[in-house]
């Protein structure tokens, strides 16, 4: 049995981009029904104004949830611990 040689390792705990995205998005999309709703009342906005305002309100809270996300991952980058670790093989 050969002994490998350690190897040193960062250890840290990363947010994924892509759920904090999509949390954003759908934060989006509540926003902009309720701001349609409180908006339009009962003078009959179009259709293109409502969703003019959910394509804005969309792309703002899937830019809110990166920008989350990447403050979140600096945070976490300055947390980073190293450890020593032993490759294994199996036969």
């Amino acid at each position: 049995m050969s002994r490998d040689k350690s190897e040193t390792v960062a250890i840290r705990r990363a947010p994924k981009f892509i759920p904090f995205m999509l949390t954003g998005i759908a934060t989006g999309a509540v926003v902009a029904i309720i701001l349609s709703l409180t908006i339009s009342g009962s003078d009959g906005k179009t259709a293109g104004f409502i969703t003019q305002l959910l394509v804005y309100c969309l792309g703002l809270g899937a830019g809110a949830g990166i920008a989350l996300a990447a403050i979140l991952d600096g945070i976490t980058a300055r947390r980073t611990k190293t450890a020593q670790a032993n490759k294994v093989s199996s036969k």
